[in-house]
């Protein structure tokens, strides 16, 4: 059971398919990062993509909306209304998934989607959490929930790119 099966409870969650090759899956399990080919992004100088999957970044969107309780009279006056009552914020919060593919190289930290895509440097890479179906990537202010088919994988890319980083 994921973080995210124990967040939803019973509701279905979108199933992400890996398009991360066995032969690199296995590599990184066994402590090596593989170097893959992409020709969808743009690599910086001296920069290698180890990790390319499908994930779906999780976005949280709250919605208010007023309900008014109360009552309204006719006034005194002709078009004159009296009103007594309160309105109430009602808060509503949805979870929106967008589908992307997330790449992982030795510098950056790349989901390109169609709708809440993002392109960060491990430099500022403050936080990770892993979980069995997914990652928490945190940068500075801003969190990033991404769901996968194997977060064992991901998070074992992110800690061979911190050892090598932290030996330079």
């Amino acid at each position: 059971m994921g973080f995210f099966d124990a967040l939803f409870g019973n509701k279905q969650l979108p199933t992400v398919t890996s398009i991360l090759p066995a032969a690199a899956k296995q590599e990184i399990m066994a402590g090596r990062l593989p170097i893959l080919n992409a020709d969808t992004i743009f690599p910086k100088k001296g920069e290698r993509i180890h990790f390319i999957d499908k994930a779906m970044n999780m976005e949280v969107k709250t919605t208010k909306t007023y309900e008014h309780i109360g009552l309204s009279t006719p006034g005194l006056f002709k078009g004159n209304r009296v009103n007594y009552g309160r309105g109430k914020p009602i808060e509503r919060q949805e979870n929106v998934f967008h589908a992307g593919v997330l790449y992982i190289t030795n510098q950056r930290i790349i989901f390109q989607a169609k709708e809440n895509g993002f392109d960060k440097s491990f430099k500022y890479l403050t936080a990770f959490v892993p979980y069995s179906n997914g990652i928490e990537l945190q940068f500075g202010n801003k969190s990033y929930t991404l769901l996968l088919q194997d977060g064992a994988v991901v998070n074992q890319t992110i800690q061979l790119i911190k050892q090598r980083r932290s030996s330079y």
